[in-house]
């Protein structure tokens, strides 16, 4: 698990990203919100690649033929959960936090999930 490049679609050119990291075409991508900045990103996937899209990303992304879509629940699997538990914990992982709020600030926290931000929002319980 992990990525192997990461791209801010609000300040970098995904395309030129995409194809500096991956000269022949992306493999794969997984795709959390749709929209024109998604489907341009698309065009950068080789023929033969998949895109990983949840239910309720909508519209569904723009993939040219020869680019498989693929529509996912989360399902819930323990075998899923404890395969993932394992790979936490031979890391290493790299989770870049963008703000943390103490807890009394959950609210304040909330209303940042309505911003853009790159990583996580943390609230630090003490």
């Amino acid at each position: 698990m992990g990525a192997d490049a990461i791209v801010n679609g609000r300040r970098d050119d995904v395309v030129a990203a995409a194809r500096e990291f991956a000269a022949g075409g992306l493999d794969a991508a997984l795709v959390t919100v749709s929209g024109e900045a998604a489907d341009r990103a698309l065009t950068s996937m080789r023929d033969g690649g998949r895109v990983a899209c949840p239910h309720g990303a909508m519209p569904d992304p723009t993939v040219r033929p020869g680019v498989e879509l693929i529509r996912y629940n989360g399902a819930r699997s323990l075998d899923a959960t404890d395969k993932l538990n394992r790979l936490i914990d031979t890391g290493p992982f790299d989770v870049h936090v963008a703000r943390t709020f103490p807890f009394d600030r959950v609210v304040d926290a909330h209303r940042a999930l309505a911003t853009h931000y790159v990583g996580k929002l943390a609230l630090r319980v003490s």
